[in-house]
């Protein structure tokens, strides 16, 4: 493209009666203070094993090739703006050829060349000629036909023949030249532009520009700010970017007007996103996103890339917690099933209370645990109901009379059972139990104890209803009927003449509480 607008303005050169003169060395010097041909790192050796001498070419053209003749080149090297040219000490003369600009023969050197030194050399192409730009404030940005140069002073700048604007710009100081070059001019010089500046305050702004989440804001380049920026600025229009992280930039045009200030909002730059589309089964549920803001999982959204915690809940269903990653420019997929509430859990721990009723009835206390169903439980009753009075008679035949007794029943029982979920609220365990009955008595006439801490052994057969109203609660009945196996001798006397009986019908019911 440079090539092409470059034969572009060579073409109007020779439409106005310019021509172009060729390649040419406009000049050539000694860089007295310049190190670069003696550093480590960037100077090189000839063949004879000495440090060469280099050339610093400034140019507005790459493509060179260089001859130098019977003592050769030692190596070129290209750099911005530059061609460095490593010549041996002593060289004489230099060959510069250029496919389209031509042939510069037998250029000797004006100097001597030393090794070991920086020498600089102006190449003219033939189309225009090296100009030093100055500017009256220092360090003023320079623009020639609208592109940002540098800051001045700018030395050994190319310019083509033809009409060109310079233009220098600092703070509140502009200025402008126009100048224009054409092959009448002493070609073979540097020419010298110094540009008049002077105070624009008049025509100046102030301008504050602002941001949300502490974006960086940059102009024309550079980054000027986070999340605001305080500047004057020219009258005119202008456009401000802001960047941030993640994020696509978003650029925001505003006008300045003189001696005011400018107040402008950018808009901040757009986060990247995805989608997260989730499933849920049940499909109605509650959702809550990183701990405070509602989301319908109903529909697919599009949210800033990040992480997201879900914490999900329904009635009935056990509330569950997941996480998803949302990238950019992609769809995060899932499915949910949310368990519902095991109100009759197959896997538990629990205790609880409760009245058995039966002859001679009482307070139960019990615990157990249930394993994949199959449920282990150990109680014990504290007896409560007195039996009836029952007297008690000599057994050496004469039935002599000796004292009144009536007892207590308390037991200890075993049971296994395996646990039925019926529904949502109501289980079954069938129970097969042994039970360890003891009777304490009271004496209620005469002076004689019988019968006290008599036991018997049965064997049960019943089950455990449940209902769970909420969950950890279980409200229970246990109809059950045991069948007495063994008895010691003061039991059997019991039996036999009262109506005390090892074992038979019984309900307990109460509640138990799980976890």
């Amino acid at each position: 493209m440079k090539r092409f607008l470059l034969s572009i303005a060579v073409s109007l050169a020779f439409t106005t009666g310019v021509v172009a003169q060729g390649l040419k060395v406009v000049d050539f010097k000694l860089l007295e203070t310049d190190l670069t041909a003696n550093t480590h790192g960037t100077s090189k050796q000839d063949q004879n094993g000495e440090t060469a001498a280099l050339i610093k070419i400034v140019t507005p053209e790459r493509g060179f090739t260089f001859d130098g003749g019977s003592l050769g080149i030692v190596a070129t090297e290209e750099h911005a703006g530059e061609i460095w040219l490593y010549v041996p000490r002593r060289a004489q003369k230099l060959i510069i050829r250029h496919q389209t600009f031509g042939v510069l023969r037998d250029f000797f050197y004006p100097i001597p060349i030393e090794g070991a030194r920086t020498y600089e050399m102006l190449i003219d192409i033939g189309t225009g000629r090296y100009a030093t730009i100055t500017t009256q404030v220092a360090k003023a940005n320079v623009y020639i036909d609208g592109e940002n140069c540098g800051e001045a002073p700018l030395y050994n700048k190319y310019l083509n023949y033809g009409k060109h604007t310079i233009r220098a710009i600092k703070d509140r100081y502009e200025g402008q030249e126009e100048v224009v070059l054409t092959t009448s001019e002493e070609d073979n010089k540097t020419m010298f532009v110094n540009v008049n500046m002077r105070d624009m305050s008049d025509h100046f702004g102030n301008v504050n520009v602002t941001v949300e989440n502490q974006a960086d804001i940059w102009f024309e380049g550079r980054n000027v700010g986070t999340g605001y920026w305080q500047t004057q600025l020219r009258e005119g229009t202008y456009v401000v970017e802001t960047r941030k992280v993640d994020c696509d930039p978003e650029k925001t045009s505003f006008t300045v007007v003189a001696q005011r200030d400018n107040n402008i909002k950018a808009a901040p730059p757009s986060p990247h996103t995805g989608i997260l589309s989730l499933y849920t089964r049940p499909r109605d549920v509650s959702a809550i996103s990183n701990g405070s803001t509602p989301i319908d999982l109903s529909e697919a959204h599009t949210l800033p890339i990040g992480t997201y915690q879900l914490a999900l809940s329904r009635k009935g269903y056990v509330s569950k917690n997941v996480e998803y990653t949302v990238n950019h420019n992609e769809t995060t997929r899932d499915t949910i099933t949310l368990d519902r509430v095991k109100y009759i859990k197959p896997n538990a721990f629990y205790f609880g209370a409760g009245y058995s009723i039966r002859q001679m009835g009482g307070i139960t206390a019990l615990a157990g645990a249930v394993y994949n169903n199959i449920d282990l439980e150990v109680s014990y009753t504290f007896g409560l109901s007195n039996s009836s009075d029952i007297p008690w008679y000599s057994t050496d035949g004469n039935d002599t009379y000796l004292s009144t007794m009536n007892y207590k029943r308390s037991t200890l029982a075993f049971k296994l059972g395996y646990q039925m979920e019926l529904d949502t609220h109501l289980g079954i365990t069938p129970q097969l139990g042994y039970e360890m009955e003891r009777l304490s008595g009271t004496v209620t006439d005469g002076t004689n104890t019988y019968g006290d801490g008599s036991t018997a052994n049965c064997i049960s057969i019943g089950a455990k209803l449940l209902y769970a109203p909420i969950q950890n609660l279980y409200l229970f009945a246990t109809p059950a009927f045991s069948i007495g196996m063994s008895k010691d001798s003061n039991f059997e006397r019991l039996v036999d003449n009262s109506d005390i009986t090892a074992g038979g019908f019984m309900m307990t019911i109460g509640a138990i509480f799980n976890f």
